[in-house]
């Protein structure tokens, strides 16, 4: 601003905003803006909500017995470059710690604040977890994590407990709950893997007469990378004395990383490869519940009458190229 304008009542008060948001980001909580947004929807005791359930989905949680209270989301910007690690390139293949632990903890701040519009909400926890990076074009080595969900609420949780977080979706939350299972907490690995391209692999690739071979560097490379990741995630699922892991998503993305040496373009290749998954434990205080005989109908056909379970269905006829269970009826009306 020009030192002869005198700022306005409207811009000191956005400034100081802009400030208090600011502050309350870097003590890890969410800005004010949507603290006050939750407070005030929970204050006028409005029931409609917004979510990114299928209609299916929706429909199930309310069968189960639950509230979709809203959406929720989380959301952390993180420089992450290989550059600001090392100031020339990297001669050796192996794990770059320091850009594991900045992506670890971008997605761990994304998470964090999720749970705290949830609870904000009064809600038991949050089904559906997503995380969602991108790079933008404006800064080379900046990236958006951002978490979203929504946030529901099961009849006689806990007051005060702080909230779950799942990545099932509906369906699969409500298949689980109805078998005594409950989710405990996202759980993650990462791993930041570079791989050198040595003299070998560089006659591999760029050499026109060179023979269709296997490139040991990239697969094992990738190999150790998926190696460390489970084993960060195995040891989220004992912290959590957790039954295990379900509805693991993998999430490779691989970076060229591009420098000259002695007046030559090389490139080497750097993995940042993430699993995600929900950690689940049997709810001792809750009976398991096995499912009813599902019905099974072929509605493309007049028979379809005939089939009325699973067991009908897991004893029909079948062959590699589908089933011929119609046929076999048609045969039996003959």
């Amino acid at each position: 601003m020009p030192f002869w304008r005198k700022e306005t009542e409207a811009e000191r008060q956005a400034k100081e905003r802009q400030q208090a948001a600011i502050a309350a980001i870097e003590r890890g909580e969410i800005p004010p803006i949507a603290r006050d947004r939750i407070l005030r929807e929970r204050a006028y005791g409005k029931e409609f909500f917004a979510s990114d359930l299928s209609s299916r989905e929706y429909m199930l949680t309310r069968e189960a017995g639950f509230q979709t209270l809203g959406q929720v989301m989380g959301t952390s910007f993180y420089r992450i470059g290989f550059w600001g690690s090392f100031s020339r390139y990297r001669s050796s293949t192996g794990e770059i710690q320091e850009i594991t632990k900045a992506h670890t903890e971008a997605r761990r701040k994304a998470i964090e604040r999720l749970k705290q519009e949830a609870h904000l909400l009064g809600a038991s926890g949050v089904i559906g977890v997503r995380i969602n990076a991108r790079s933008h074009d404006w800064s080379s080595g900046v990236t958006e994590f951002t978490a979203f969900g929504s946030a529901i609420k099961i009849p006689g949780w806990p007051v005060g407990q702080e909230p779950f977080t799942s990545a099932l979706n509906g369906q699969e939350f409500w298949q689980l709950y109805r078998s005594g299972y409950m989710p405990l907490s996202v759980v993650m690995g990462t791993c930041s893997y570079y791989m050198h391209m040595d003299y070998q692999t560089r006659q591999s690739i760029y050499q026109w007469f060179a023979p269709n071979q296997e490139l040991p560097t990239f697969t094992n490379g990738y190999k150790q990378a998926a190696r460390m990741a489970d084993l960060r995630m195995q040891s989220e699922l004992s912290l959590l004395k957790a039954d295990g892991a379900v509805g693991v998503s993998i999430e490779p993305k691989m970076e060229t990383i591009e420098y000259e040496y002695n007046n030559t373009s090389y490139y080497d290749l750097l993995l940042h490869f993430t699993m995600l998954g929900t950690a689940v434990a049997a709810h001792p205080e809750r009976e398991q519940k096995h499912s009813s005989p599902l019905l099974v109908l072929n509605l493309a056909s007049k028979s379809y009458g005939r089939l009325s379970s699973t067991a009908d269905y897991e004893n029909s006829y079948f062959e590699p190229a589908g089933t011929k269970l119609i046929d076999k009826l048609d045969e039996d009306d003959e």
